[in-house]
């Protein structure tokens, strides 16, 4: 018998699937103990018996329902799930029915892959720390309501974006948003290539930009929205994705010409961190004073975008993953053939060093370093 506490496996893959619909099989790890999470909901798939706290009958068959393979293979919420959700979280179980109950759920290929980019999207955050469900939220407003920068960073899955305003899914319909983060380190649109190479349709980014910035003018008083977070399996993907950029025909339809910068961040553990990393408030700042002295650091006046001069060489922060800022940095020194240098995590260096050619040098720093530093000076270890 599985007994359905709040705070256990059960309850927070039901509550969690309330407002995903569905997970990818092959993403478990992104929920938490890889061996943990497969056996439970390995279980919730088969019929068994449940037993719900304060309500005194048993419950018995499947929770959860498997269905297609290799890459479509995916867990969604069962009938018997649901029922057990109204008695466990009803909020949760209102959610699920308001924005997916009430239309047969599609087996197409394309829905399934656009529905598992915002599930291993909302799974990272909440590995992060980030509240993602959206019925633990204030509702997203139309207009100036309460503009204050949240305490904690949040997520708002792209569901949420269509309905801030009474055309709102018009303007997120041809995106490949999955939702927007709100921190006191900034505010991000979200997209998730998940195993392919991201390919945008420009027209479609550029107009759902214009809603974000809206957003975030209203709900939090952040006037800039130029920032961009894309998620990633690995590192292998971020230069197909660079590459994407010069085949776009248009300049105006370009992502960096939308975007003013892409954080690039992997679908693992290291990618937490530095999501965790990018939501503190002042980070950048934090960072650069971190890695150079003042009279190092490059000025307002800047020609060309870099961080510092050290040892006659032009120097680079790419600790945040900025693939957007490297390219401007790379094109630049490769041109005007300058010494140039970049300062990264070790674990960004096979990138770094594929995409580079070997032509600037690399100083790595590791997260743990970077961590301390920036926590010890938060005065916490969180």
């Amino acid at each position: 018998m599985i007994h359905i506490r709040q705070g256990s496996i059960a309850y927070e893959m039901l509550t969690f699937l309330s407002y995903v619909a569905e997970f990818p099989y092959a993403s478990i790890a992104l929920l938490g103990n890889y061996e943990t999470y497969r056996k439970t909901i390995t279980k919730m798939a088969q019929d068994q018996t449940y037993r719900v706290p304060d309500h005194p009958q048993k419950i018995t068959g499947r929770l959860l329902n498997i269905s297609g393979s290799k890459k479509q293979k995916t867990i969604r919420l069962g009938q018997k799930g649901l029922e057990v959700l109204r008695m466990i979280n009803p909020d949760a179980a209102a959610y699920y029915v308001r924005v997916y109950g009430k239309a047969k759920i599609s087996s197409s290929a394309e829905r399934i892959d656009r529905a598992h980019r915002l599930a291993e999207t909302a799974a990272l955050f909440r590995l992060a720390g980030i509240e993602t469900s959206p019925f633990q939220l204030p509702p997203l407003q139309p207009t100036r309501f309460d503009a204050t920068p949240p305490d904690q960073p949040v997520f708002y899955t792209s569901h949420e974006l269509k309905h801030i305003e009474e055309d709102g899914i018009n303007k997120v319909a041809f995106s490949r948003i999955t939702g927007m983060l709100f921190s006191s380190g900034g505010c991000y649109a979200i997209y998730n290539s998940r195993n392919s190479r991201m390919e945008w349709n420009g027209r479609g980014e550029g107009k759902v930009l214009i809603h974000l910035r809206s957003a975030a003018r209203t709900n939090t008083g952040q006037k800039e929205m130029s920032s961009a977070i894309m998620l990633a399996g690995d590192y292998s993907l971020a230069q197909p994705t660079l590459a994407f950029l010069g085949k776009v025909n248009r300049v105006e339809d370009r992502f960096d010409e939308i975007y003013d910068h892409l954080h690039f961040v992997p679908l693992d553990s290291f990618g937490i961190r530095l999501i965790k990393l990018l939501t503190l408030p002042d980070w950048n700042e934090t960072l650069l004073d971190l890695l150079f002295d003042e009279d190092e650091r490059a000025g307002v006046g800047a020609t060309f975008c870099y961080d510092a001069t050290r040892d006659g060489a032009y120097v680079l922060c790419f600790l945040d993953g900025d693939i957007f800022r490297l390219k401007a940095f790379w094109d630049t020194v490769r041109v005007q053939k300058y010494k140039a240098s970049i300062i990264c995590f070790p674990e960004q260096v096979p990138f770094l060093r594929s995409y580079l050619r070997d032509k600037v040098s690399l100083q790595t720093v590791t997260m743990e370093t970077v961590e301390n530093a920036i926590y010890e000076g938060c005065g916490s270890n969180e």
